[in-house]
């Protein structure tokens, strides 16, 4: 990956809080479930070239597939931060069902694992993949459970910063697509 600006534990932590508060204000607002995407990136640096693609594809599918089903967004926002890219997308449709459409996402979107959309039901709590019976997320590297390979350090920045670029390489050489 690109050198980019690096951000510190402290500004993370921040966009974590201001994330939650943000997601927090939505449902309030609008009385309805939340989508709130961004991208696993690991390390320090967020807003790279392959993070900003990878985003784009990650809302643009999202977008593509509520259209499919007749939805349209009650409200959405996208933000550019120095932590990353965000996008919050509420959708009059059930928590659950939103769940389901976003693992389709991850789980067959060329880059899906770099995608995380987590849902905030009407209640403003999470909706867990695990809630929905689906498996926990794993590594793009080894296959293993994707938060003890981060916990256990398990993969270089290297590796893991390599994986990403090819993912993102693959997917722009293979042009405009869409997943299924």
């Amino acid at each position: 990956m690109p050198q980019t600006e690096q951000v510190t534990l402290e500004q993370m932590l921040a966009a974590r809080d201001n994330k939650a508060k943000r997601q927090s204000e939505l449902v309030s607002q609008y009385g309805l479930p939340l989508v709130s995407l961004t991208v696993n990136v690991p390390g320090s640096r967020k807003k790279t070239p392959a993070s900003k693609k990878a985003f784009q594809a990650g809302y643009q599918e999202l977008l593509r597939r509520l259209s499919e089903r007749g939805l349209v967004p009650v409200y959405n926002e996208t933000h550019d931060n120095a932590t990353g890219y965000e996008a919050y997308v509420v959708v009059n449709l059930s928590g659950s069902k939103l769940k389901e459409l976003t693992v389709q996402i991850e789980n067959t979107h060329p880059l899906g694992r770099l995608l995380d959309y987590d849902i905030i039901g009407r209640d403003g709590a999470a909706i867990s993949r695990k809630s929905l019976g689906y498996s926990e997320r794993r590594c793009f590297l080894c296959n293993e459970i994707a938060h003890a390979c981060a916990r256990n350090r398990t993969h270089s920045m290297a590796e893991l910063y390599a994986k990403i670029d090819s993912m993102i390489a693959l997917y722009a050489a293979s042009g405009p697509q869409q997943s299924t």
